[in-house]
C-alpha cells in the first residue's frame, strides 16, 4: 500500500476509537447515595430457570443471591411463598434482611390456596424477618380475579397473622378499585414511569412520583403507602422521552432514596436481579430492570461513575481490528489520498455496523406475543372480511403457539448471521468494483442483502405497529446497510470512472428497487403511527386526556422525543432514497446507452 493509505488507515483507528471511547467512558453523575437501598425485588432466578416452566433456584443459589445483596439493600421483596421459594423467609432471618412477602395469586384455585398457606405459615415461623406480607400481585391488572375473590383471600390472611397485609397492583387499578382499601392495613403501588401509558422522561420521573403518591393520598387519607414498584429498565427500546440504559437507571436508583427521606415514604426497587425468563412476556427490556446482571455483575452502583456502554472494550476492541482487516482488503485499491482516507472511515463503519448488529442480536430478546398478537391480528381480521374458517382458528393459531418461542430464539440468530454473511459479500463485491473486475456473485449476494434488509424493515414496521410495547426498535442493525451504502457513494464521488456505483443497489427494471424506494420510508411512518396508536389507545392516558386536542400535542411531544425511534425512521428514509437514486440512474445509463 501507498504512505497515503497507511496513514489513511492510521488515521481512521484514531479516530473511531476517539468515538469509541468517547461513548463508552465511564460517567461521573452528580446524584450519589452513600447507604443502602430500603428494599429491592428478589427475585433468585437464573438463566434456564423460570416460575413459568417451574424451574425453581436451589437453597443455596438463593442464599447466594442473599448475600451478594448485603450492604446494598436492607430489605427485599418477594413474589412467591412456595415453589421453591420457602426457604426465603429463614434465608432473610440469618443473613438480616427485613423480607415483605408475598403470595403470588392468579386463576389456579388450588395454586392459590398452596400459595395462601405457605405465606401464612412463613409468616408465623419467621415474625422477625417477615415484616409484612403483600396477598396478589396485579391480579386485578390482569384479570385473573375479581375484586370479591381478592378481598377473600386478603382478609383469611389478616385473620390468620400479624403482620400487615397488603395487596400490589398498579397505582390507576387502586383508584378503579378503591374498595380493595377497606380489606388492607397498607397500600402498595406500582409506579414505573418508563411503563406509564404517556411514558415519563427519567429526569422527570421523581416529580411524578410524588405526583402519584400524592393522589394516592388523598384518595385513602391515612392508609400507610408502599411504593412496592418502582425502578428503571437498563436496556431494550425507549418510550417516548424514557430511554433503557444504565445511565438513566443509575440516575434514577440513587435520586430515589432521598427523594423517599424527603417526603416520607417507603419504596421497593425492580429489581435485584435480572431476570432472563422475564423476556418471553417482555421481551429485552423485561429482562433488563436488575442492579446485577443475570451473570450477578452489578451493572451501576449508588456511587461513583457509570459505565454506561456493557462489554465496551470487546465490544470496541473488536470493531477497530475488524475495522483494520476491511480497510487493508479496501485501501490498495484507492486511487487518490481523499479515496483512502473516505475509504478507510468506510471500513471501520463497515466494521462497527457488523459487531453492533451481531451483538445486539444476541442479546434480542423478543417476547413471543408479538408474533401472537400480529397474528391473531391478521385471523381476525380475516374473520371479518369472510376469508378465515373454523379450521384455520383451530389450527393456525395454536400450531403458531407453539412455535413462537424457537421462533424468537431464531429470530436473533438469523440477524447475526445475516451480517456477517452480507458484510463479506459486500466486501468482496467492493473491492472487485475497485479494481475493475466482474464480480456477479458477490454483486448478487450483496444486492439480496440489501433487499433481505428492506424486507426486514418493512416486517418489523408492521410488528411494531401492531404489537411494538415489548418490541426492539433495531437501529443498530441499520449501521450496516447505512455504511454500505455510504462506500458505494464514496466509490463513486471519488473514484474516477466509477459513477456505476451509484447505481449499485438495483439493476434496471428491477422491480423490487422501486418497490424499496417506497416501502422503506413508509415503513418509518407506519412505525411512527404504531407509536401514536399505543399511547392513543392507553386507558389510563385517556382517561387523563379526553379530548384530540389534549391528545395530539402530547403524542407528537413523545414521539419527538424519542431520538431513538426517529432516526430509525430517518434510516428508513434515506435507505429508501438510496434505492430511488440508484434505480434513476440506472435508467438514465440504459437512456443513454440507447
Amino acid at each position: 500500500m501507498s504512505r497515503d493509505a497507511w496513514l489513511a488507515l492510521l488515521v481512521s483507528v484514531l479516530l473511531a476509537g476517539a468515538l469509541w471511547v468517547e461513548i463508552a467512558r465511564p460517567r461521573t453523575l452528580a446524584l450519589e447515595w452513600r447507604g443502602p437501598l430500603k428494599s429491592v425485588s428478589f427475585a433468585p432466578f437464573r438463566d434456564g430457570q423460570s416460575p413459568l416452566e417451574e424451574i425453581f433456584p436451589s437453597v443455596p443459589q438463593i442464599e447466594d443471591d442473599l448475600v451478594r445483596l448485603k450492604g446494598v439493600v436492607e430489605g427485599v421483596r418477594s413474589y412467591s411463598a412456595s415453589g421453591g421459594l420457602e426457604a426465603v423467609p429463614a434465608l432473610a432471618a440469618k443473613h438480616g434482611f427485613a423480607l415483605t412477602h408475598s403470595a403470588w395469586l392468579g386463576r389456579d384455585a388450588a395454586a392459590n390456596e398452596r400459595e395462601v398457606r405457605a405465606l401464612i405459615r412463613s409468616a408465623n415461623r419467621y415474625p422477625d424477618s417477615v415484616k409484612r406480607v403483600i396477598v396478589g400481585n396485579e391480579v386485578l391488572l390482569r384479570e385473573d380475579l375479581t375484586p370479591g375473590e381478592l378481598i377473600g383471600y386478603l382478609e383469611r390472611v389478616r385473620g390468620a397473622i400479624r403482620q400487615p397485609v397488603s395487596y400490589a397492583d398498579v397505582w390507576a387499578f387502586w383508584l378503579k378499585y378503591p374498595q380493595i382499601a377497606e380489606h388492607v392495613d397498607f397500600i402498595t403501588i406500582h409506579i414505573l414511569p418508563y411503563w406509564e401509558d404517556e411514558p415519563v422522561a427519567e429526569a422527570d420521573a421523581p416529580a411524578h412520583l410524588l405526583e402519584i403518591i400524592a393522589r394516592i393520598r388523598s384518595a385513602f387519607p391515612g392508609k400507610p403507602i408502599l411504593v412496592g414498584e418502582t425502578g428503571w429498565p437498563t436496556e431494550g427500546r425507549s418510550r417516548g422521552p424514557a430511554s433503557a440504559d444504565r445511565l438513566s437507571a443509575a440516575r434514577f436508583a440513587r435520586a430515589l432514596p432521598a427523594l423517599a427521606a424527603r417526603h416520607g415514604f417507603d419504596y421497593n426497587l425492580v429489581e435485584a436481579y435480572d431476570q432472563t425468563w422475564k423476556a418471553r412476556l417482555e421481551g429485552t427490556v423485561g429482562a433488563r430492570w436488575g442492579l446485577f446482571d443475570a451473570e450477578r455483575r452489578q451493572k451501576y452502583g449508588l456511587e461513583g461513575p457509570v459505565w454506561p456502554l456493557p462489554n465496551a472494550i470487546p465490544r470496541a476492541g473488536t470493531a477497530l481490528a475488524l475495522g483494520v482487516v476491511f480497510a487493508l482488503l479496501l485501501l490498495p485499491r484507492a486511487r487518490s489520498r481523499a479515496a483512502a482516507f473516505a475509504l478507510a472511515l468506510c471500513a471501520q463503519w463497515l466494521a462497527a455496523g457488523v459487531v453492533e448488529s451481531v451483538y445486539h442480536a444476541l442479546r434480542l430478546s423478543i417476547a413471543p406475543a408479538s408474533f401472537t398478537w400480529v397474528a391473531q391480528r391478521l385471523v381476525f381480521w380475516l374473520y371479518q372480511h369472510g376469508l378465515a374458517t373454523d379450521v384455520l382458528d383451530a389450527l393456525y393459531l395454536p400450531l403458531l403457539h407453539d412455535s413462537v418461542g424457537p421462533l424468537a430464539r431464531l429470530w436473533g440468530w438469523s440477524i447475526a448471521v445475516f451480517a456477517v454473511l452480507f458484510a463479506a459479500a459486500f466486501l468482496r463485491w467492493t473491492v472487485c468494483l475497485l479494481s475493475g473486475i466482474e464480480a456477479g456473485r458477490p454483486a448478487r449476494l450483496a444486492r439480496i442483502g440489501f433487499a433481505l434488509y428492506a424486507i426486514s424493515a418493512v416486517v418489523f414496521a408492521v410488528m411494531f405497529a401492531t404489537a411494538g410495547r415489548y418490541m426492539d426498535i433495531p437501529l443498530p442493525h441499520a449501521i450496516l446497510p447505512l455504511g454500505a451504502v455510504g462506500t458505494l457513494l464514496v466509490i463513486a464521488r471519488l473514484q474516477p470512472g466509477m459513477a456505476s456505483a451509484r447505481c449499485a443497489l438495483s439493476p434496471a427494471g428491477n422491480w423490487f428497487g422501486r418497490c424499496a424506494s417506497w416501502l422503506l420510508p413508509l415503513a418509518g411512518l407506519v412505525c411512527l403511527w404504531g407509536e401514536a396508536d399505543a399511547m392513543r389507545t392507553g386507558a389510563d392516558f385517556v382517561a387523563l386526556h379526553q379530548t384530540l386536542g389534549e391528545q395530539i400535542p402530547l403524542i407528537a411531544g413523545s414521539i419527538l422525543a424519542n431520538r431513538e425511534l426517529l432516526l430509525w425512521c430517518v434510516t428508513n428514509l434515506l435507505l429508501g432514497a438510496a434505492f430511488w437514486v440508484s434505480l434513476r440512474l440506472t435508467q438514465r445509463i440504459a437512456t443513454v446507452a440507447e
